[in-house]
């Protein structure tokens, strides 16, 4: 068959217009809430976003359209061919289509997330694209095998909701190594890639389901030897992926520390990431004013050595004790980064269960020291409801204003005291 009669009738060719027309809708369904992105543009990590959803439907297209191309291309006698032939080149064509289909509109949603955002593609967004389209691949063979087998009525929607369910179902489950291992693509964070752990774990299972169909496809020849085949190749690729991933918890092991990283000033030095520093003098300046005036009310012991921001850190978490400081610091300007963050950050969790009603007057008296009271308020007034839980607004800033005319001792005492009070009342 001519290589032009073959693209005008193979089913992934006739169906990539519709195929396309609902991955725009869930590309532009799924960008809500990619401001957080757009502030602080990775490709990484805006390819991870936009391959999410889409992955699961490719592959499932994927298998299910081999399977229908091996059921035509069987009820048009190319097999008999096999004397002509070889087997593999009569099934490579028809696979490669539904690989290039699928992958270019998969990688049109890709590119489609990064223009979103405003950045070009790099190594490590091509590295995501290129495990993509190997497990489209794998899919692919998967479900041209099936179709050869067995009649497209059944075999395409069979493997096409195997697939679909196979991948997106366990992401609902408590097994967080069956996270990994299904195909689904992982969210990564700024500064962060796949790791040729993730990688490996992610490929294995499915790229060894495919080779073991392939094994299976010539069952006529040595059944019991090419069964047996199949299933160590199988099972090997799946308990290899076990073994990688049987440790990890929900967010896998990433690499990270990618993006560069700027620092500036001491005593702290503020360390924030390039795509974010534009303001970082002036970040950099306020904090030292604000950590001055909250060592000298008492609500920290010493001024940090160094503070940054949360997404260049090794842990991803608010850390404002000792000398280094873990912030929340960017996007922003100094102004938008240095509201209520700081205070609610030093002041932090004095004990595991807090009573955070308590721990309001704490916070709203360390941000007045600061001059952040009114965003602190603003804050709470959203967590809040409006002041309907817990305290009034009018106690809060009574209490503050009256613990203000205290001398600064009793003002550190009251401070400490409220401390206590709120681990006392958690527990």
């Amino acid at each position: 068959m001519r290589l032009s009669t073959s693209l005008r009738t193979h089913p992934a060719v006739l169906a990539t217009p519709f195929i396309g027309a609902f991955f725009l809708y869930v590309f532009l369904t799924s960008t809500r809430g990619i401001e957080r992105l757009i502030d602080l543009p990775w490709a990484a990590q805006a390819a991870s976003y936009a391959l999410h959803a889409p992955v699961p439907m490719a592959a499932a297209a994927a298998a299910g359209l081999t399977a229908m191309e091996a059921t035509r291309l069987k009820a048009l006698g190319a097999w008999q061919l096999g004397a002509v032939r070889p087997t593999w080149r009569i099934a490579l064509r028809p696979v490669l289509v539904t690989v290039v289909c699928l992958s270019t509109l998969t990688a049109g949603v890709m590119a489609g997330g990064l223009w979103v955002v405003g950045v070009l593609p790099d190594l490590y967004a091509l590295h995501l694209m290129g495990i993509v389209v190997v497990l489209i691949a794998a899919h692919a063979v998967i479900g041209f095998v099936v179709g050869r087998r067995l009649h497209a009525l059944y075999s395409a929607p069979l493997v096409s909701v195997a697939v679909f369910v196979g991948i997106s179902f366990p992401l609902g489950t408590d097994s967080f190594w069956a996270h990994h291992v299904t195909g689904s693509i992982n969210w990564v964070g700024f500064g962060e890639a796949y790791s040729p752990a993730m990688t490996a774990a992610v490929l294995l299972p499915t790229v060894s389901l495919a080779l073991a169909c392939v094994a299976l496809a010539a069952l006529r020849r040595d059944p019991i030897r090419l069964v047996a085949l199949s299933l160590v190749i199988a099972v090997g690729g799946l308990l290899g992926a076990y073994g990688i991933t049987a440790d990890w918890r929900s967010v896998p092991p990433t690499a990270k520390g990618l993006a560069p990283v700027v620092c500036e000033g001491d005593a702290p030095e503020v360390c924030l990431p390039e795509a974010g520093s534009e303001h970082i003098v002036e970040i950099q300046r306020e904090l030292r004013r604000m950590a001055g005036q909250l060592e000298a009310r008492g609500v920290i012991d010493r001024n940090p050595r160094r503070i940054i921001d949360i997404s260049v850190a090794d842990v991803r978490r608010i850390d404002t004790y000792g000398e280094d400081w873990t912030m929340d610091l960017t996007p922003g300007t100094a102004h938008q980064a240095l509201r209520e963050n700081i205070a609610i950050s030093v002041v932090g969790m004095p004990c595991e269960e807090p009573d955070w009603n308590v721990l309001h007057y704490n916070t709203l008296w360390a941000a007045r020291a600061i001059g952040v009271e009114k965003y602190y308020l603003a804050w709470l007034s959203r967590e809040t409801q409006e002041f309907s839980q817990g305290q009034t607004k009018e106690q809060l800033l009574s209490e503050t204003a009256r613990v203000a005319e205290l001398p600064l001792g009793r003002q550190k005492t009251w401070y400490s005291q409220r401390l206590e009070a709120a681990c006392r009342a958690g527990r």
